[in-house]
């Protein structure tokens, strides 16, 4: 008998054969089938006998592969059996050969079937409440499908708050059913309990194409075209080219820029330069012509571009000094926007000087919002003379909107109005996706995921909120570390409470996507610290690798994304507590402070209970805090989006509560008990 690891070969001795026996192939009669079997993890299984095959030459030889841990094919018997150790699906080859020297697939048989290792199903989970304080009881902590388990919540003469949440950990949609069988289950299921009054579930998409960079600049960054990942090897520095000539206050150029789906000319001359001083990288301000105002000429837009504004944006990016400015700030999480690399269709890997160009981006002199900025990883591509049509500015550069720049409160502009302020914010958040291409995909080659990229920018706003003096996505003022006021209707977080069940790795170039990545990204900062995005950034991994491998390299635990979600939800609901434990604190009631790249950031605290969204046309139809399913959803077993989390409550209950679960697997159930 042979076991699990070793060949499953039978090794039978036959007589060769002889130059007159003819060549005949064995076979499996054509009306055998073996069936797909499913297993349990540790449950011995029933003997399997698989099918006995004709003809051939000699003694016949069977073999069954891959080995699945835990069982032994016996290829004299050709008898599976024993019990399965690993959950798995496995695709089975049972091939048949016979004993002549010809041992090509022509003179064989084979027969396919799967085998699937589930995880050991239990039938029933029981909880028991301790009586005071919030508490967690997770279902299921591995994902595994779930099949009429009875659940028993054991609260007491308590009535404390219970809520469900089902994580989606797979890359698929999947489904849960959960039923509850206690005395108030007629309530529960018409989604009455305790009188909650839940907005509608018709929730229509806060999609806007004027809100942010075009879907295809974001696509060219995320996903650049083969030139700017292929890698020339061998190559001397010096073949590499020399960057450009430094710019100068009054030089002038034609830039291209993007409006819709194509690049237009925009002239525009260079306000300010920022160099020396020990500074590693040089920073040059270039204002378009048709937004410029000084004492010579005054431009015909809504808001025109003044010295001052140039001034304040090169001081806010860049000066003399260490952790003094957005550029410090930026690359001590990040790291660098440029340097070594060998591809010979990229900038000289010397550049030193990073642009910003000041601009009405949509062309539309709107003061209410827009596109703030965007950046366009092509301008690092040479210009090609077989490609003269290519827009490329063969600068480290990005873009940010002149009349919103220039909007001032009152009377007087001054940084600190509001979409000063917010364009500050910008900086960062486009430096960050400067940073992105050159660190995970010119220096390491990886692919870089838009959700994943957006994130982290949405992170270096929020890390450098409290140091440039802003409001950032948190919504709440950077002199306050605690979680802020109830009613708060700035920042991210109103629209993801009212979003919070959407895909979290899918990016439509939607406000409820940066909602919802900056609230994840919110709680990974806070939970594992700044240093948590050096690694997800400086990274040869991609998308929920990139952040499981960072999680593990910081705290030597393995902890897959699929945890991640689980636990991230968890902390949703238990925000407005400043004693929730880790993994599940968003909310410490004051700053929380981390360091990366020898500098100290400070993150203020989230409570999503203060955070209201209006969603109809009248004041009194707003949501505070997370949006909750009603429990019919969760009983009708609704299909829920890949990677994503959805929340229900049963309100305010007492006694013993009775549910039964049935999930598919990789989808996980938790409950949630709040005082």
């Amino acid at each position: 008998m042979l076991v699990a690891g070793v060949a499953l070969v039978s090794c039978q001795e036959v007589a060769p054969d002889t130059p007159d026996t003819p060549d005949t192939t064995p076979s499996f009669d054509a009306s055998v089938r073996v069936a797909d079997r499913s297993y349990a993890v540790g449950e011995a299984i029933a003997p399997l006998v698989l099918p006995e095959a004709a003809g051939g030459n000699g003694a016949l030889r069977y073999a069954l592969r891959p080995d699945v841990p835990g069982l032994t094919f016996d290829p004299r018997t050709r008898t599976l059996s024993g019990a399965p150790s690993t959950a798995d699906t496995y695709k089975m080859t049972y091939r048949v050969t016979d004993a002549d020297d010809n041992t090509s697939d022509g003179d064989a048989d084979t027969l396919i079937f799967d085998i699937a290792v589930r995880p050991r199903s239990r039938s029933a989970v029981s909880c028991t409440y301790r009586g005071s304080g919030d508490q967690v009881c997770a279902v299921d902590t591995d994902g595994r499908a779930l099949d009429e388990v009875a659940v028993s919540l054991r609260l007491g003469t308590t009535r404390p708050d219970v809520h469900v949440i089902a994580t989606n950990t797979n890359s698929y949609p999947a489904s849960a059913r959960v039923v509850r069988l206690d005395a108030e289950a007629d309530d529960a299921r018409r989604g009455r309990a305790a009188g909650i009054d839940r907005p509608s579930r018709s929730r229509p998409s806060s999609s806007d194409s004027s809100a942010h960079a075009p879907a295809w600049v974001v696509e060219f960054n995320n996903n650049p075209p083969l030139p700017l990942v292929s890698r020339a090897t061998g190559r001397a520095r010096s073949e590499l080219g020399a960057p450009s000539r430094p710019a100068e206050v009054g030089d002038t150029e034609i830039f291209n820029v993007f409006r819709g789906r194509g690049a237009s000319a925009v002239r525009a001359t260079a306000r300010a330069t920022v160099a020396g001083g020990g500074l590693t990288h040089r920073l040059a301000v270039w204002v378009a012509d048709a937004s410029w105002s000084d004492a010579h000429s005054t431009c015909s837009q809504v808001n025109c571009v003044t010295q001052p504004m140039v001034d304040a944006i090169a001081a806010t990016f860049l000066k003399a000094g260490p952790d003094n400015d957005t550029y410090d700030w930026v690359t001590a999480v990040f790291g660098a926007p440029w340097g070594d690399h060998d591809n010979p269709d990229l900038i000289s890997p010397d550049t030193d000087e990073i642009h910003v160009l000041l601009f009405d981006i949509n062309g539309d002199e709107s003061t209410e919002g827009g596109v703030l900025g965007y950046f366009y990883g092509g301008n690092v591509i040479r210009r090609d003379p077989d490609f003269p049509g290519f827009a490329t500015n063969e600068k480290l550069m990005f873009y940010l909107d002149s009349v919103l720049l220039a909007e001032p409160d009152g009377a007087a502009w001054d940084l600190t109005d509001h979409w000063p302020s917010v364009l500050t914010g910008t900086l960062a958040h486009e430096f960050q996706h400067m940073i992105h291409l050159y660190q995970k995909i010119v220096r390491r080659g990886a692919v870089s995921e838009a959700w994943l990229n957006e994130m982290s920018s949405e992170m270096a706003v929020d890390l450098t909120a409290r140091k440039r003096e802003i409001f950032g996505p948190r919504g709440v003022a950077h002199t306050d570390g605690s979680a802020g006021q109830p009613v708060n209707r700035r920042g991210r977080l109103p629209r993801y409470n009212w979003h919070n069940d959407i895909q979290v790795t899918s990016w439509q170039n939607a406000l409820e996507n940066y909602a919802i990545n900056y609230a994840l990204g919110a709680y990974l900062a806070r939970t594992y610290g700044a240093e948590l995005f050096s690694r997800i950034v400086q990274s040869d991994r991609s998308g929920t690798a990139a952040i499981e491998a960072a999680i593990t390299a910081l705290t030597g635990a393995r902890t897959t994304f699929g945890q991640v979600l689980a636990d991230w939800a968890v902390a949703n609901l238990l925000s407005d507590d400043p004693g929730a434990a880790a993994p599940y604190r968003y909310n410490s009631g004051d700053w929380i402070r981390s360091a990366a790249g020898g500098v100290t950031f400070d993150l203020g605290s989230i409570n999503l209970y203060h955070y209201r969204f209006q969603y109809g046309p009248v004041a009194d139809k707003y949501l505070d805090g997370p949006f909750l399913h009603p429990f019919q959803e969760f009983s009708d077993g609704v299909i829920r989006r890949p990677h994503s989390n959805a929340y229900t409550t049963l309100g305010r209950v007492t006694g013993t509560i009775r549910l039964r679960v049935n999930a598919d697997a990789g989808m996980r159930i938790t409950v949630v008990v709040k005082e």
